[in-house]
């Protein structure tokens, strides 16, 4: 048995781009929604409060795939106060041994940058063909990543940034105005006004009650929604998930954490109002935009299968950089 191989979010965030993960988050997901995949979940809080850290052990296994992986994935807010980025790491394992054979030390980067091709999907499947003006609430990671990650589907014209801290809206700005140069990008303070104005609003924030209103929704618009990834967490109120055609990464995931749990919970919606799994859609087992007036929402909370493909395509990829060397 060879050595367990360590690699460092250097060489993955030099190897792998969230474009090197779409189509096979695409195949991911359909695997997962044809009942090829077993994907596991546990949340832990370590703190004092939960909003101070959370910590992710995902589990994923594909049928047919020779690895299967294990991450874990903290996030705990003194890292971004303190300009340090999140801990965790990704073990692969062989699928017929369970043997490790390598250890994704990626500082949450993987993660990040699965969850925008997660996006682009979305976009791909679910927007309108023309989109003006896009959105998004926050000023974080998500925040970045996932305006990039519709653009590369739907071309806008203008971006709106909303957070509750202005100061941090503005720096978001000035950091997607280098990736995004055709784009008039614009951090304002209302929040209404934001999601009225959006065709595309993306929510990715820390939010513990909703933001978003139901009644401000338009027809047409479509909100990819990923801020909200526990059972603690809501960006949007029931009203927004009644009026639209709701998708979700996993019925079940999405059943027990984030906006659609809040809602049922609390009665005003249920799992079998969702139109369907994104997997499902993609793969042409369900309708997705039925009309151009239709609202769209693609609710995320992340699936271990996702991890498991990033975990692939970052091992090929480096053996690709490294001239065919074998991992």
């Amino acid at each position: 048995m060879n050595g367990i191989r360590m690699i460092g979010a250097d060489e993955l965030r030099s190897a792998v781009r969230f474009e090197d993960l779409i189509e096979p988050v695409s195949t991911a997901f359909q695997e997962s929604s044809a009942g090829l995949a077993d994907n596991g979940l546990i949340v832990m809080f370590p703190s004092e409060r939960r909003d101070l850290g959370d910590v992710y052990v995902k589990t994923g296994t594909l049928h047919g795939h020779d690895v299967y992986i294990v991450k874990i994935s903290p996030w705990f807010a003194a890292n971004p106060q303190i300009g340090l980025p999140q801990g965790g790491f990704v073990g692969v394992f062989d699928s017929q041994t369970g043997h490790t054979l390598a250890i994704l030390n990626d500082e949450h980067y993987l993660s990040d940058i699965r969850t925008a091709a997660a996006g682009s999907l979305a976009a791909r499947v679910l927007v309108t063909e023309s989109v003006k003006t896009a959105a998004v609430l926050g000023a974080g990671v998500q925040a970045y990543w996932q305006p990039q990650a519709l653009y590369r589907e739907r071309p806008f014209e203008t971006l709106l940034i909303w957070a509750r801290d202005a100061a941090k809206a503005a720096g978001l700005a000035g950091r997607l105005e280098h990736v995004l140069p055709h784009v008039a990008i614009h951090a304002v303070n209302d929040l209404e006004y934001a999601v009225r104005q959006a065709d595309v609003l993306i929510t990715a924030t820390q939010a513990r009650e909703p933001l978003v209103r139901g009644e401000w929704l338009h027809p047409g618009q479509h909100i990819t929604a990923v801020g909200a990834d526990d059972a603690t967490k809501c960006e949007l109120d029931s009203t927004s998930l009644r009026r639209a055609r709701v998708f979700v990464d996993s019925l079940e995931t999405a059943g027990a954490n984030g906006d659609v749990h809040r809602a049922v919970q609390a009665g005003e919606y249920s799992l079998g109002d969702v139109c369907a799994e994104i997997g499902q859609v993609l793969a042409g087992a369900k309708a997705g935009r039925v009309t151009d007036e239709d609202i769209t929402i693609a609710k995320f909370v992340g699936i271990g299968v996702q991890d498991l493909v990033a975990a692939e395509v970052s091992l090929v990829k480096l053996r690709q950089a490294e001239g065919g060397a074998t991992t």
